[in-house]
């Protein structure tokens, strides 16, 4: 388990950032590649059975932005992945994880309504996992206890714990940072 006083330097490390925000930066289409260089896809779609869609990508291989926010509006939660120098807020706070464990850092927004996705069933991963709710309200169940995530907090996991979002009351961005992963 890490330090409770890690987890509060992180939750108090404010990632101020609105939905608009978020929405504008995918005008940025060379940004979102279909896939980065080495080989992890830079947005997806979870789809209502719980895989995973990129049908929002023109013949380029970049993000048709218009489509993809439409799929955002539309109920799907987005997958934006590699985003730790999505802001300075952000980058700040990949620092400081990487910094504290010493190793690679992969961060991720979740970026969701609720309308028709929230996230994945319940699944576990062979990597520790950071959670910094930026803002929305979500249900979670993590290793069978139920919890709620508000603006900026923070949960952690260890590696093979399951876990699965249940619900998502308002409109969520959170950051997920897999610690350790190549």
């Amino acid at each position: 388990m890490v330090e409770d006083n890690f987890l509060k330097s992180i939750r108090d490390k404010k990632v101020n950032l609105t939905e608009q925000q978020v929405l504008e930066r995918f005008y940025d289409r060379f940004r979102w590649p279909k896939f980065y260089p080495w080989g992890q896809p830079s947005v997806e779609a979870i789809k209502e059975d719980g895989t995973k869609h990129q049908d929002f990508f023109l013949k380029d291989n970049y993000i048709d932005s218009n489509k993809c926010i439409e799929t955002y509006l539309e109920g799907y939660t987005l997958i934006l992945s590699n985003i730790g120098g999505f802001c300075k807020d952000t980058l700040e706070i990949q620092w400081m994880i990487s910094d504290f464990f010493k190793t690679n850092v992969n961060c991720n927004f979740y970026f969701g309504n609720g309308k028709k996705s929230v996230s994945f069933d319940k699944h576990s991963h062979e990597y520790s996992v950071l959670v910094k709710n930026i803002y929305g309200n979500s249900e979670w169940v993590i290793d069978k206890q139920q919890i709620n995530l508000h603006n900026q907090d923070c949960v952690w996991f260890n590696k093979g714990v399951e876990h699965q979002v249940l619900r998502i009351d308002s409109n969520k961005l959170s950051m997920t940072c897999n610690i350790g992963i190549e």
